[in-house]
């Protein structure tokens, strides 16, 4: 099976793609509600989500897409409820892989494990066109029963970007607005002004966990850190391919499992 689930804590599962680099995967968060469950990103869709995470639930899934990335919204169409911004839509719609930011170097770098996925190519990948079924955008709350998120609105990495944060237990899902590596604001609809100004205001929420769109959850002062780094024009991905070269020199298997025993300690900290 190309996916694998992770407990992170009570309620909340981390689902990745196995065949993906590891400094590439999403991270597919899967949040157990009352009536129903939440699925935030769904990842670049390569084999069946739905098929995986119905043999982990019963219950109806409410998708959730945080922008309209490649490596976020690839098994979407899967699901029956997809809701996401508006400002995200006509990209879902259509998802044309330049508009979905699968062009250039990032069609070119070898993110996918051949070994899982051999008839994978660049040149061959398509993502699925999704519409949405809904709209979620700042001040909207999706109440799970167990737990509640506010709707953030979070652009500048794109247009639509958008994040969850339970005000109860201080966790955001921050999607790629926020995560633990070098950012992106040079992208074809990304705003560096905007995407300043939301980090400027997520460093002043009252947040304990920041699970990002990719790599391991962290905590506040690493979160400021990041955010500083940023802004003194450090921790940004500049070139593609300088990027992934890097990125890949530093595992000795890109396709391994990623290190969250810090995280998930932080996380049951939190929760005390």
């Amino acid at each position: 099976m190309s996916y694998k689930t992770f407990q992170i804590s009570d309620g909340i599962s981390l689902i990745q793609e196995t065949h993906v680099a590891n400094f590439m995967r999403c991270n597919i968060w899967h949040i157990k509600g009352q009536e129903f469950d939440l699925l935030i990103d769904t990842g670049m869709g390569l084999s069946s989500l739905k098929k995986y995470i119905l043999e982990e639930t019963s219950k109806p899934i409410k998708a959730i897409v945080t922008h309209s990335h490649f490596d976020h919204c690839g098994s979407l169409h899967e699901f029956n409820c997809r809701l996401g911004h508006k400002n995200e839509e006509d990209i879902l719609e259509k998802t044309l892989n330049d508009k979905i930011v699968f062009s250039g170097a990032w069609k070119e770098i070898e993110i996918i494990d051949r070994k899982q996925f051999p008839e994978y190519s660049g040149e061959k990948y398509t993502v699925t066109p999704a519409s949405l079924t809904g709209y979620l955008d700042e001040g909207d709350v999706i109440d799970l029963g167990s737990r509640a998120f506010n709707i953030l609105h979070l652009p500048g990495h794109s247009p639509g970007s958008i994040g969850l944060l339970d005000l109860k237990s201080k966790e955001l899902f921050s999607g790629d607005a926020l995560y633990d590596g070098e950012l992106l604001d040079n992208l074809y609809h990304s705003d560096p002004k905007l995407y300043e100004k939301t980090l400027s205001r997520i460093i002043k929420l009252d947040v304990n966990i920041f699970h990002g769109g990719h790599f391991p959850s962290f905590g506040k002062n690493r979160a400021k850190e990041i955010i500083n780094n940023y802004f003194s024009g450090q921790n940004k991905i500049k070139d593609v391919k300088l990027w992934f070269n890097k990125s890949k020199g530093m595992s000795k298997d890109i396709f391994s499992d990623q290190n969250w025993d810090s995280s998930i300690k932080l996380i049951s900290q939190n929760e005390i």
